[in-house]
């Protein structure tokens, strides 16, 4: 696979002692077929690299295609939703979550090669409800801030 978006993730494969480990097209595309949807590039870029283990990156507790796309994790991000009276009116796809999806990170799937991240989270006024908030950033600079974010933790020890 060519990567265009994700330079920075090819050339930093390795922080500190974790080595990411991405997944097979043949893995994404049988995901895609399963939910009938295509990913953006920039997100299969990340699945080629790191779908399986994205090592240092600090992406919540949850960011591996295997778990993310199992029925147990679809079910528990969907139960969650409605429990807090979250509605997401695109087709979107959930990236990374904590806390059995009470708190996630997300893009919608109409939203480009390169789509904007959205997070989810706590309500800061009303705990039984969640926010939606979109970043000002696209997914490959997510990643890429959190590959700087990675080296501050494991290299400089800044938190």
């Amino acid at each position: 696979m060519e990567i265009i978006y994700l330079r920075k993730l090819l050339e930093n494969s390795t922080i500190g002692k974790s080595t990411i480990r991405g997944v097979s097209e043949e893995k994404i595309v049988s995901v895609e077929k399963k939910f009938d949807i295509r990913f953006p590039v920039a997100y299969r870029e990340f699945l080629h690299l790191a779908g399986a283990y994205c090592g240092a990156l600090p992406l919540y507790d949850t960011a591996s295609l295997e778990e993310l796309s199992s029925d147990w994790h679809q079910e528990i991000m969907k139960e969650t939703m409605t429990e807090y009276g979250t509605v997401l009116d695109r087709p979107f796809w959930l990236y990374a979550e904590s806390n059995g999806c009470e708190q996630f990170a997300f893009f919608y799937l109409d939203d480009g090669d390169d789509p904007y991240i959205y997070r989810v989270d706590y309500d800061y006024q009303n705990d039984e409800k969640q926010t939606v908030t979109k970043s000002e950033f696209t997914f490959s600079q997510v990643i890429d801030k959190a590959i700087d974010r990675a080296y501050d933790i494991t290299e400089r020890g800044i938190w």
